[in-house]
């Protein structure tokens, strides 16, 4: 009997987890922003293919997935500047280089924190 009830449950937790699409996706590093309640998650779903993604304080909010594809993860050219400059920042807003806009690349800030940042140019050899 016992096994009969354990398969019946185990028949509705796969078929209920069938009925869930997953979303395509994944969500941005930890969003700085100031809302530090769940705005979303199982009981509040975000709204068409946006992702319920953590807030640096706790909380939670619907956003765009960042990319729908497998993530590459590349380094972009230039170093990060020897003597960090920008806002004290002491949340990170990246991960690595590809979360990064145009040539900005991740790097610590003042704070400690990876945030992005212009890198320094990269030296070049001298000609001969």
């Amino acid at each position: 009997m016992r096994r009969f009830v354990f398969v019946i449950v185990l028949a509705l937790v796969a078929l209920t987890c069938a009925q869930i699409p997953r979303k395509k996706g994944s969500c941005p590093p930890t969003l700085p922003v100031d809302i530090c309640e769940p705005a979303c998650g199982p009981e509040i779903p975000c709204e068409g293919e946006q992702l319920c993604c953590a807030t640096a304080c706790g909380g939670s909010m619907c956003v765009d997935a960042v990319t729908a594809r497998h993530f590459v993860d590349y380094v972009k050219p230039g170093n990060c500047p020897e003597f960090p400059r920008g806002p004290w920042v002491c949340t990170h807003t990246c991960t690595s280089d590809s979360d990064c806009p145009r040539k900005l690349k991740c790097c610590a800030n003042r704070c400690g924190a990876l945030t992005c940042q212009r890198p320094e140019s990269v030296p070049t050899a001298p000609a001969e």
